[in-house]
């Protein structure tokens, strides 16, 4: 069996980090009312995730054949 190339490779694994941050962001939720330290750290990881997902889309796409 052969390895990935570097586009499933990517693909993936922005599958993989869209659902970790669906599961930070859910997180997130569960401590609205409780500490809003914890929402806005929660909110910052999820937004992290979301950059690198769409870095590693950017560079996807751009895979010369």
């Amino acid at each position: 069996m052969s390895a990935p190339t570097k586009k499933q490779l990517a693909a993936r694994h922005i599958r993989r980090l869209k659902t970790m941050r669906e599961s930070v962001l859910q997180m997130a939720e569960q401590w609205e009312d409780l500490d809003q330290y914890c929402v806005n750290e929660l909110g910052g990881l999820a937004d992290s995730i979301e950059t690198v997902a769409l870095a590693l889309k950017d560079d996807e796409s751009v895979e010369a054949p």
